[in-house]
């Protein structure tokens, strides 16, 4: 009986041992997906654009227009008298969906002598959606005396993108600036009145020698335009033909002159379109035919710290530095007696005044047929250029 017992308990030991390995953990099983996204940047996302209808505050004296989505029009005519001032309001609106625009607004101005230029943002942030004003105020900063007076103006609104919330800040988009980087290259904007006498290159040859370096003299340099002007007299074969001023370039090979009257010799004079190649395609220079009085006299004075008014027919001191960038030749050259300004007189209907040989300021009728001209290039302070082998070197 006691054999039999113990069997029994063996049988119960191993069943219990079999049930402790079916209750062994389950491990895991991970299932991994790789791939990626990009997203690209679409011009056609920001835009910002002109809209609506301009307002002037005069229209008998400005105009103003859109063309199209990014350009706009002005046009100021009539005004007579100093202190005149014009405005014309313009609005621009973000359209984009969800990009805003930091904005910024330089001027351009050819005639500073005559008129001043100035814009205002009424915004310089706009967020999606947003619109702001720019408003262009022309003054008249100085009365003419006889002719026509003009200047080519221009207005450029730039917009950058930023991301919403980093208005005003710079950051472009995805926090990388977008402001234009400071040139370090040297430029027109690097001369001084210091400067006035120093030739400057225009990569043009206008006076008949080999060199161009010998072709234009710094005259002036007033507020961001640099005044540059021929060394020498003009040939009268380089007059372009559609003034209608009178030469004869056979036996007066420099001499300009008007036989049908005053106004026709002033006005061609000033005609910035017709003289324009002698910029020789610099970006936003523009040429008269010969300087004003006015711009001389502040040359030479500024040179020679002198008050000397041109209406009062001045003596040009020969003893002066850069006499000869005033009066080119110290006595009559191929019949040629001196150079006209652009600057008729105020009390004699038929008198122009001149740079004379004989070292003034002299006045003379404008159908004489012994004076010639001088072309000055004004530059903008943008201008590429640097002084090599002490001559100012313009690149385009």
């Amino acid at each position: 009986m006691k054999k039999t017992n113990k069997i029994i308990v063996t049988v119960i030991i191993v069943a219990m041992l079999l049930l402790g390995v079916g209750y062994a953990a389950i491990q895991n099983i991970t299932l991994n997906i790789e791939g990626t996204a990009t997203a690209d940047p679409s011009q056609s996302n920001f835009s910002v654009k002109f809209t609506g209808t301009p307002k002037v505050s005069d229209s008998t004296y400005v105009t103003a227009g859109i063309t199209d989505d990014i350009n706009a029009t002005i046009s100021v005519n009539g005004l007579t008298q100093k202190g005149q001032t014009v405005n014309a309001e313009y609005t621009v609106q973000n359209v984009s969906t969800d990009i805003s625009a930091d904005l910024s607004v330089a001027t351009t101005n050819s005639n500073t002598e005559y008129f001043t230029l100035k814009s205002e943002l009424a915004k310089t942030s706009l967020t999606a959606g947003e619109a702001t004003t720019v408003k262009v105020t022309v003054e008249l900063t100085k009365t003419p005396i006889a002719g026509s007076v003009n200047s080519t103006i221009g207005v450029r609104l730039t917009a950058m993108p930023v991301e919403p919330g980093k208005e005003g800040t710079s950051e472009g988009i995805n926090g990388s600036s977008q402001t234009p980087e400071t040139s370090s290259e040297p430029s027109i904007g690097d001369i001084t009145n210091d400067n006035i006498g120093e030739y400057i290159d225009l990569g043009n040859n206008i006076v008949g020698t080999e060199a161009t370096t010998d072709d234009w003299r710094i005259l002036y340099k007033e507020g961001d335009t640099v005044y540059a002007i021929l060394a020498d007299y003009l040939p009268a074969s380089q007059v372009p033909e559609t003034l209608g001023l009178t030469t004869n370039p056979t036996e007066k090979p420099y001499n300009v002159w008007s036989t049908t009257n005053r106004d026709t010799l002033i006005n061609g004079l000033k005609n910035e379109i017709a003289w324009n190649s002698f910029a020789n395609g610099i970006e936003g220079a523009t040429v008269t035919g010969t300087p004003t009085g006015e711009l001389l006299m502040s040359s030479y004075n500024t040179k020679n710290k002198t008050e000397l008014v041109y209406t009062n027919q001045p003596s040009l001191d020969s003893q002066t530095e850069d006499y000869d960038l005033y009066i080119p030749h110290s006595g009559s050259y191929e019949e040629c007696y001196g150079y006209w300004l652009a600057s008729p007189h105020a009390s004699r209907s038929d008198t122009m005044y001149g740079g004379h040989y004989m070292s003034h300021i002299f006045t003379d009728p404008y159908n004489c047929e012994h004076y010639s001209v001088r072309p000055v290039v004004s530059l903008p302070s943008s201008t590429p250029a640097e002084l090599v082998d002490g001559v100012w070197t313009v690149s385009k």
